[in-house]
């Protein structure tokens, strides 16, 4: 089954080579039946968009984007969809075809034959979009446009959690590896489930957010190797995608624990430590699906994706945002590009 690629239009940020973009103007798309035709509001830089920008990407050129907050502008012909014009939604960047043997178990995020938004697929850093309004999930005013660029942390928080368990480690002790959007909101989101969680982040102006929303946070030079971790099963999650954190995990994995790699960094844990240690290695790959749930996590107050937002640019100055958060000078936490 053929999976319908999203359209964008108007202003859009293109990636010509590795850390080049520019701002060109497409035509903007009309809604064929079953989409939904919608004005991008604001979208958040994520990890993944940097990867990307840096070179992390063979198909140029290139839109990236996941994280969207939007207005409806028009309901494609014969749509099913309560949707109406003038509605807020964030977009489940997830796209799958509902037809093969992962989707048919439920799990669409691992789909053969679908995409990610951004991810060789057109992405949101555009005026305008067209996409399936199976995508498209109501925000309600409690929800302020810039919290709802930074809901991907929460969903795929809430994946973890729906991956995990019966492997879920007695106690309900947690460490989470990387202090930046990714592992502060999942660190949120698992408190907000009961859960005892660590924060483990070398860079202070990180600690200094994650500490001033009630998490507790370690500076992993402080964790000592010759140490023994905690005296039992512990989670740990990896989000940093970087061999240090991989190593701090590794450190923090008592044996029996639940290792979640979120992070994609470039080493991992060897099979004799999963062997000997009984470990249960889980991969986290998005949070399709769960998007509903974070915004409600988010309007009452459980989560506050806001708080990690330190930097705010227009969408016509996308490569001065790339620019700064690639700079670490500059202390960026999360960017958000402003479209309308």
């Amino acid at each position: 089954m053929t999976v319908p690629t999203p359209r964008i239009g108007g202003r859009t940020v293109r990636l010509r080579a590795a850390r080049e973009l520019e701002v060109d103007v497409l035509p903007v798309p009309e809604p064929r039946a079953g989409e939904v035709h919608v004005r991008i509001r604001a979208v958040g830089i994520c990890g993944t968009d940097v990867h990307g920008y840096l070179g992390r990407t063979d198909l140029y050129p290139a839109t990236l984007g996941h994280d969207a907050i939007a207005t409806v502008v028009e309901v494609g012909p014969d749509t099913p969809s309560t949707l109406a014009v003038g509605d807020r939604v964030v977009i489940d960047p997830t796209l799958a075809c509902g037809d093969c043997a992962a989707c048919r178990a439920g799990a669409p995020q691992i789909c053969r034959n679908g995409g990610y938004l951004g991810m060789g697929v057109p992405g949101v850093m555009a005026d305008h979009l067209v996409v399936a309004a199976d995508r498209l999930v109501p925000v309600p005013d409690a929800v302020a446009d810039d919290a709802a660029t930074v809901l991907e942390p929460i969903t795929v928080a809430l994946h973890l959690l729906e991956r995990i368990g019966s492997f879920s480690p007695p106690g309900r002790r947690a460490h989470v590896i990387g202090g930046g959007p990714l592992g502060v909101l999942l660190a949120q989101t698992l408190e907000a489930f009961a859960w005892d969680t660590t924060v483990y982040e070398p860079q202070p102006h990180r600690r200094e957010i994650a500490q001033g929303l009630g998490l507790r946070v370690v500076d992993p030079a402080d964790v000592d190797a010759d140490t023994p971790g905690d005296p039992g099963p512990v989670l740990v999650v990896e989000t940093s995608a970087a061999a240090a954190g991989v190593e701090t995990a590794r450190m923090l994995a008592a044996p029996g624990s639940v290792v979640a790699l979120v992070g994609r960094a470039p080493t991992g844990f060897s099979s004799a430590e999963i062997l000997l240690h009984e470990l249960t290695v889980l991969g986290v790959r998005a949070g399709t699906g769960q998007y509903a749930r974070a915004v409600q996590l988010v309007a009452d107050g459980s989560v506050t994706p806001a708080a990690t937002i330190t930097h705010r640019f227009d969408l016509a100055d996308a490569a001065d945002a790339f620019a700064a958060v690639t700079d670490s000078e500059q202390h960026v936490m999360r960017a958000v590009l402003l479209a309308s």
